[in-house]
């Protein structure tokens, strides 16, 4: 089997896709958001729904954009873990 970073070179792998919301909460959260939507959007006159669902939609493309932020910050943390994992002890005479 290839490592890791052999399958994300030969794009083999790609963590994104396997994003998979698996918290009921959020499930739960997500509907009660859409059903909220669908009201208020049913509520406003033809001439606002157009541009509200523009501006929604607006909001949405923001999301991916915290979410790849979200990874690189966490692939960082992880990285340094393992630099520090992998590092030379510290003799306890040098402290």
């Amino acid at each position: 089997m290839e490592s890791v970073l052999e399958q994300l070179y030969n794009g083999e792998l790609y963590p994104y896709s396997k994003f998979k919301p698996t918290i009921e909460q959020f499930k739960i959260d997500r509907d009660k958001a859409f059903n909220s939507y669908s009201k208020l959007l049913a509520k406003l006159p033809d001439e606002l729904k157009d541009e509200f669902t523009k501006l929604m939609d607006d909001h949405l493309n923001l999301l991916p954009l915290e979410l790849k932020q979200n990874f690189i910050d966490g692939f960082r943390i992880g990285t340094r873990m393992m630099a520090e994992v992998f590092a030379d002890p510290i003799a306890e005479n040098d402290t």
